[in-house]
């Protein structure tokens, strides 16, 4: 500036939450409609808990939905994890020099759990490596750390490695995942996908991954896992298609008395599991 100036001036309106705007979940008009109470994840809004009629505190609404999900089956907007492309010849030893475990024998179709380290050797982040195809990995990651996980890849892509042949993209707003878990996750599967067979023990077992076509023509993503011990599955399709893919889930679990759980009870079912 030619002459001092405050720095208001050159901040603007860019302040409190019009400097990081919230975030919101494709699915998140589906959970205000049914009364969820939100909390701040990082820059996402998530839903928290369901509460429901009679109840009387937080802790009887939590507790209902780790019962359901227990007993029968559950959904979750797990769509806030940060998600990471990566593409090309040497995908595989890229990610190896970034984990602190093997990638390049994960089999196409296939999903690892993946640890990964800061340069002094602690723990950078934590979340699953799945090979879509030869040269090509999807990774997944905490929500709050999506962006450092991705500087730190594309820092030792560019400035450690640069003669490795891959490319890193973050695709985290591109793809709603919902994670439906319980002893019924399967039989409410089984009703959206166009061909049930492609989603039973034989065709996605525990660790799998592969493309079905739901009912109504909707392309997904079917991963295999389960962070809180039953039986579970998380449905990725493209942004867009979230609030239909969480309307479709609901009205194939009704049968099933499916209900909607918040970070609270998987928070709780986590430790229950002893995950780390």
């Amino acid at each position: 500036p030619f002459v001092p100036m405050s720095f208001g001036v050159l901040a603007g309106h860019h302040r409190g939450k019009d400097f990081r705007p919230t975030r919101l979940t494709p699915t998140h008009t589906w959970a205000e409609k049914r009364g969820a109470v939100f909390v701040e994840a990082g820059a996402w809004l998530r839903a928290q808990w369901y509460p429901q009629p009679g109840e009387r505190d937080w802790i009887e609404s939590v507790s209902r939905e780790v019962r359901t999900v227990r007993a029968l089956v559950g959904v979750c907007d797990v769509s806030t994890l940060g998600k990471i492309d990566v593409q090309g010849p040497d995908a595989a030893m890229l990610l190896e020099r970034v984990y602190c475990h093997r990638v390049d024998n994960l089999p196409v179709g296939r999903v690892r759990y993946g640890l990964m380290l800061r340069d002094d050797g602690f723990v950078l982040d934590d979340g699953t490596i799945a090979r879509l195809a030869d040269n090509r990995f999807l990774l997944t990651t905490t929500t709050a750390n999506a962006a450092k996980v991705l500087q730190h890849i594309e820092h030792a892509l560019q400035w450690r490695w640069p003669s490795l042949d891959a490319h890193v993209c973050s695709v985290s707003e591109q793809w709603a995942q919902l994670a439906l878990a319980g002893p019924q996750s399967r039989a409410v599967l089984a009703v959206l996908a166009r061909n049930p067979d492609e989603v039973g023990d034989t065709g996605l077992p525990m660790g799998g991954v592969r493309a079905i076509t739901l009912a109504g023509g909707m392309r997904a993503r079917v991963f295999r896992l389960s962070y809180s011990g039953e039986r579970a599955y998380e449905i990725a399709v493209p942004a867009s298609q979230g609030a239909r893919l969480m309307n479709a889930i609901a009205e194939a679990g009704a049968e099933h008395h499916i209900a909607p759980y918040g970070t609270e009870a998987m928070g709780v079912m986590r430790i229950e599991k002893g995950h780390i």
